[in-house]
């Protein structure tokens, strides 16, 4: 949800647009007069909420400004006594039926996510990227991903559907970043969330990385419980990545085949010498030289073909 404020009273303003951004919302232009808001509002495609404060406009500018922007919505806050819960409350039953995104599954479309503290994400994505000849699509509000020979795509949550369409006729990769409860994205308006939900909406499939250790298999678990929920889910795939030899990790590839119930997964192997490694593409005639890392990317990526 994008929203404008227009409140005179410095201090007001500080309070509301901390409670805003406590709540995940947006704001994307502070109005200092009405002649600077209805010049923005005029450049506008998408609808906009606008929180004014009572002094802000004069009853008849209001009526002005409100008739020319009818695509726009508005809330009033009185400055004395200003009540959070109502205005979150407006925005509440505003978001009811605002449309903030087009989710549309579209095929070769694949989203790598992975637990928190999962290695192994953007990794993935590069050498799958570079495998099956696709190009990568990563959130711009995430930190800064390893160098990649494939073409990158930099979007925001916003853009994330029109990014997919501008390279529809590729195989696409999408960095999602970390996730463990998919279904508390369709509630929560926080920058993330908003991103998870557009990946998770647009995919086709989805490859689910988990550390193989203690900390991951319990992610998993409540993954794997929360991701019964979704209506309508993406393809699945689940990888468990850093699998070593040791008694305690056999322990947690058992462990991890359990949860997934029998549903397509891979393991990677553990390897000190990944960023080393050479990706593979799909046309290479052989891989009698590679190490078994690669081997198993070739083999997921050739899961995508």
């Amino acid at each position: 949800m994008k929203i404008v404020t227009s409140i005179l009273n410095p201090d007001q303003e500080k309070l509301i647009t901390s409670l805003l951004f406590s709540q995940g919302c947006e704001i994307t232009f502070r109005a200092l007069s009405i002649n600077s808001l209805i010049k923005f509002l005029a450049n506008q495609l998408e609808s906009v909420v606008v929180v004014y404060s009572t002094e802000f406009f004069a009853h008849s500018d209001l009526k002005k400004v409100i008739g020319i922007n009818s695509k726009h919505r508005f809330i009033e806050v009185n400055p004395e006594p200003f009540s959070p819960i109502k205005l979150l409350s407006d925005l509440s039953n505003i978001e009811v039926n605002y449309k903030t995104y087009s989710l549309e599954r579209l095929n070769n479309v694949y989203a790598v996510m992975g637990t928190y503290g999962s290695p192994g994400v953007s990794t993935l994505s590069n050498f799958l990227a570079e495998y099956v000849s696709g190009i990568i699509l990563a959130a711009s509000h995430h930190n800064l991903r390893p160098k990649s020979n494939t073409r990158v795509v930099i979007t925001s949550p916003e853009n994330l559907g029109e990014s997919v369409k501008s390279v529809i006729g590729n195989r696409i990769i999408i960095d999602s970043g970390a996730a463990i409860n998919l279904t508390s994205t369709l509630v929560d308006r926080r920058l993330n969330s908003r991103w998870l939900k557009e990946v998770i909406g647009t995919a086709n499939q989805l490859l689910y990385i988990i550390k193989s250790d203690n900390s991951g298999i319990s992610y998993l678990d409540s993954f794997v419980s929360d991701f019964k929920n979704l209506i309508n889910p993406p393809d699945i795939t689940y990888i468990l990545n850093q699998q070593k030899f040791d008694r305690i990790s056999q322990e947690n590839q058992n462990r991890f085949r359990s949860l997934i119930s029998g549903s397509r997964n891979f393991i990677l192997p553990y390897t000190n010498r990944v960023t080393l490694a050479r990706p593979l593409k799909r046309s290479e005639s052989s891989i009698w030289r590679t190490n078994s890392f690669q081997k198993q990317i070739a083999k997921i990526g050739a899961q995508l073909l």
